[in-house]
């Protein structure tokens, strides 16, 4: 080669060079030339102090290659979406509010057969009242003649025919089985115009029984008076007169506003008491003696001397100027709750929507 042409290409070198460096520019792989081309002439790498130009790449959104574009620690990269509800599965199983169906899997099950108190007014008490006497004002002095039926049926047409003699209507307090075992008689007395009330169904110790055996003596004896007789009671006489604040609760839940006990035992049950011989005579003056305004006599179908003694009774407190009433009149109406006895196919919505309440207010009536 002559030295004409070698100039000429010297020449060129320059050229090629500026060219390259452009392009390279361009791509942003400047900086990697470079490197090679300080080692190619046996120099250093350049360092932050050297005179080499560094592009400015602040108005650039594209990165250099040699130097990575950093992200902070809990930045998501550009290209995804950051998280929605719609996106976190946690969250799409989450309602404001429950399901019906989980609303429903929660609802109380009721049985064939319950009885369900469908409540009216939303007054209604806690508990039920104990009564000891009437309560209700009156212009003249009231009494009321009480009879528990617990085993003994044998006196009762007798004692119905002395009250019809008197014209005198009277509170029976019955137990459920003996209703159930003498319908008959049962339906005698509601005929003649008295008043059937619960007295539980096997007259055992209530306050010893669970809640649910309780719930079942007041239920059964309930459903036993409304079948034979037709109509549906509302005072109950605990057995023995025994009573606690879970027993009256339990009445109120049931339907019973008034626990009804007495103002005087006449003690026709005995035979004797504290050594002295029940006679005749005893029950008259002891009722007699203890009579008092809006009192309640405790008597029963079965008791020893009950029919003899009670012509004279009847007169002596008419001779005092008592009115003989039934308990049911010296007390104020019940709050006006309706039991309905659970019927196949009967659910707690179709019996709120039934009777128009809602489920809370069945569920907290009946405390299911």
């Amino acid at each position: 080669m002559n030295k004409n042409n070698r100039k000429k290409q010297l020449k060129l070198v320059p050229i090629a060079l500026i060219l390259i460096m452009g392009i390279l520019i361009i791509n942003g792989t400047h900086t990697k030339f470079l490197h090679y081309w300080h080692s190619w002439l046996g120099e250093k790498n350049p360092t932050i102090g050297d005179n080499v130009e560094k592009p400015d790449n602040s108005h650039s959104n594209k990165p250099s290659d040699s130097l990575p574009e950093e992200q902070p620690p809990d930045s998501l990269p550009e290209e995804q979406p950051p998280l929605t509800e719609e996106t976190d599965p946690q969250e799409e199983n989450k309602t404001p509010s429950e399901s019906p169906a989980e609303n429903k899997e929660k609802t109380p099950i009721i049985y064939v057969g319950q009885q369900l108190i469908i409540p009216g007014e939303k007054s209604n008490p806690a508990s039920a009242q104990v009564i000891n006497a009437g309560i209700k004002p009156n212009k003249q002095k009231q009494i009321a003649l009480t009879f528990d039926a617990g085993w003994l049926y044998e006196q009762t047409e007798d004692l119905l025919a002395v009250l019809d003699a008197y014209q005198v209507k009277s509170t029976f307090f019955m137990r459920g089985l003996w209703v159930e075992n003498n319908p008959e008689l049962a339906k005698l007395i509601k005929s003649k115009g008295h008043i059937v009330e619960n007295h539980s169904l096997t007259h055992g110790h209530l306050t010893q029984m669970t809640n649910d055996e309780i719930k079942n003596e007041i239920a059964a004896t309930t459903k036993i008076i409304q079948k034979v007789t037709g109509s549906t009671p509302t005072l109950f006489r605990p057995p023995y007169g025994e009573y606690n604040n879970r027993l009256l609760k339990i009445l109120a839940e049931s339907g019973y506003q008034y626990a009804v006990m007495w103002t005087v035992d006449s003690h026709d049950w005995a035979e004797e008491i504290g050594g002295k011989k029940v006679t005749t005579d005893y029950l008259v003056e002891r009722v007699l003696k203890n009579a008092s305004d809006k009192g309640i006599i405790l008597m029963h179908i079965g008791g020893y001397k009950t029919v003899e003694a009670l012509p004279r009774i009847i007169e002596g407190l008419r001779q005092q100027g008592y009115e003989l009433v039934t308990v049911n009149e010296m007390l104020p109406p019940a709050s006006k709750n309706l039991l309905h006895t659970v019927q196949a196919g009967d659910t707690l919505y179709s019996l709120a929507k039934r009777y128009g309440v809602t489920v809370a207010e069945l569920i907290e009536a009946n405390n299911l």
